[in-house]
């Protein structure tokens, strides 16, 4: 009976267990969806009144609610039809669950975004207002030409028409020297300027005309410590060549050199002395090349930082509960240490979810991390369900994760090792990450998976090199820059491919934006896949010799039926006796 009933069960693969990404992609669907209807019925200005989002949240328990009928007729099925029936029904039954979770966390976070005070009075066009914001990010340069630099923040409470209310909104706000300097990460502001309605970005209000500028209350202690690291960081790279001032600090913080502010800029100091124009070109051509993602944080960073914390406890002799506590406070310092951003958060999560496996003595399971990873995070922050970084990161471990592996082992035999594991994790996050990509740029990098396998042995060495030079600058400035220089021996191999593959006009082609080109990609990536598996299995069946019988192996395929069929019809003709 335990043969029959529990045979698939112990035969089950946690580190390939796909059974939760159905239902992480659907709760990310009825995220987007609920956001979608949302700003619909808004726009409609109440026309429509809740219909729209009562449909949208009353499909999902309808067929949820129904699911329990269904289990009478599984039950008169033969054993092995009704095991296959019920995981697919409970299959089904997560996926709403999880649709259901999602689009009720977006719907209330709409819903209280659209009740608060900040967002009112934005919508209304107070013209002045006065706003106690806590920054979540450092400042950097601006996108807007009218301002000096930009930080992001979270409305505490805001004075519109003589009115105080409280308020949980994001905003980004647009300041000019001499108050650039003066704003820190965490720390809390007094502010008094225009609220608006963002008009382009992530952030929902803008805050802009900053008249004032007042600080109540500093950043805490960790945060200021780590101020003071980045501030002696960018000290030293600043005595770097072009490249190296521009991208050791990206591929160290996730921050371009051109965009950091100094703490000194009100003092008559305009910025960090990097050529406006080389900079923006070599940030084009990182784009046009592929291979801008090496200037974002990611699970790269967090897996040099283990492998080096790892190896220190092994060396040590430590317990392996006291080594994962040891690489769970190193992500933690890590991610408090680079710029912040959805993908550092995914990378964060999803790393302190292996070292709770390690500290429970289990195996890593990828992809379970990343799925419970991705909703937590959707049910927890809803907006991220439209960010275009969060979407990236996720694509692409996901692709990495699935097809890695496979790609690496069809690939080893016809080239080295190295090359074919890097370019089986360059091709498996791209066939991912296209779709998305399509949705920002229109257009599709050519030299993308040369650039990257070209860089890839420069990577993990530059990274390290950095990350040294950022623990070590503020203590010993001249080994800081010793490192920060070999840091950016890497980075300069970066620019060469960068400037000589992105440059051109054939770097990128041209393509259908929007949601038919991601469609467009999806299909002739699946097109592609599938004449792959098709050439796959061909050259299997005419390479493997069939043992203890003549000739080759007869293909299964129409055409080789069909030349069977006649080649022995034109024997029997011509064998047969005709009577006369």
């Amino acid at each position: 009976m335990r043969g029959n009933t529990y045979e698939w069960r112990d035969r089950e693969q946690g580190s390939g267990d796909w059974r939760l990404l159905p239902a992480t992609l659907c709760g990310w669907a009825a995220s987007l969806a609920t956001h979608a209807v949302f700003d619909y019925c808004v726009e409609q200005e109440g026309r429509l009144g809740v219909l729209p989002l009562v449909l949208v949240l009353t499909v999902p328990l309808l067929a949820l609610l129904g699911l329990p009928f269904m289990r009478s007729p599984i039950l008169r099925l033969p054993v092995g039809m009704r095991r296959a029936v019920a995981a697919w029904h409970f299959s089904i039954i997560v996926c709403v669950v999880a649709a259901m979770a999602c689009a009720s966390s977006a719907l209330t976070y709409d819903v209280l975004q659209w009740r608060d005070a900040a967002s009112y009075a934005a919508r209304k066009g107070e013209s002045d207002v006065v706003a106690l914001i806590r920054t979540t990010s450092p400042a950097v340069n601006s996108n807007r030409r009218t301002n000096d630099c930009q930080i992001d923040a979270t409305i505490s409470t805001i004075t519109a028409s003589r009115v105080t209310q409280p308020s949980m909104m994001r905003v980004r706000v647009y300041a000019d020297r001499p108050d650039c300097g003066t704003l820190k990460q965490g720390g809390e502001y007094r502010m008094r300027g225009t609220l608006a309605i963002s008009r382009y970005g992530a952030m929902p209000l803008w805050l802009t005309d900053i008249a004032s500028v007042e600080c109540i209350r500093a950043s805490n202690p960790a945060l200021r410590v780590i101020d003071m690291m980045q501030q002696a960081f960018f000290e030293q790279t600043s005595r770097l060549s072009d490249q190296g001032k521009v991208l050791v600090p990206g591929l160290t913080l996730g921050i371009l050199g051109q965009d950091y502010i100094p703490s000194d800029s009100g003092n008559g100091k305009t910025g960090t002395g990097i050529d406006s124009t080389y900079a923006n070109l070599l940030e084009n051509a990182f784009q046009r090349s592929g291979i801008l993602h090496l200037m974002a944080v990611s699970g790269g960073h967090l897996a040099v930082v283990a492998t080096i914390v790892r190896a220190a406890c092994s060396f040590l002799l430590l317990p392996r509960r006291v080594t994962a506590i040891v690489i769970g406070m190193s992500y933690i310092m890590l991610a408090m240490c680079v710029f912040p951003s959805d993908s550092v958060s995914r990378a964060l999560l999803m790393g302190l979810a292996g070292v709770g496996f390690l500290l429970l003595g289990r195996r890593t399971q990828a992809l379970a991390a990343l799925n419970w990873t991705t909703l937590g995070m959707l049910m927890a922050n809803p907006h991220m369900s439209r960010s275009f970084g969060f979407a990236l990161s996720c694509a692409a471990v996901l692709g990495i994760v699935l097809f890695a592996n496979p790609l690496s082992a069809w690939l080893t035999p016809i080239m080295p090792s190295f090359i074919a594991q890097t370019m089986a994790m360059t091709v498996a996050a791209q066939l991912f990450t296209l779709p998305i990509q399509v949705l920002i740029e229109p257009e599709l990098p050519v030299y993308s998976i040369p650039a990257n396998l070209v860089v890839a042995p420069f990577v993990g060495f530059s990274t390290l090199a950095g990350l040294a030079s950022l623990a070590i600058s503020w203590i010993l400035p001249n080994m800081g820059f010793m490192l920060a220089n070999l840091a950016s021996w890497g980075t300069a191999v970066m620019e060469l491919m960068a400037l000589n593959l992105g440059s051109g006009e054939h770097a990128t082609i041209p393509w259908a934006g929007g949601a038919g080109g991601a469609l467009l990609i999806i299909i002739v990536e699946i097109v592609g896949y599938m004449t792959a598996r098709l050439a796959g299995t061909l050259f299997t069946h005419i390479t493997t010799p069939e043992p203890n019988l003549p000739g080759r192996r007869l293909m299964r395929n129409p055409v080789e039926r069909a030349k069977a069929w006649g080649e022995r019809t034109h024997n029997a003709l011509k064998t047969m006796k005709w009577n006369e």
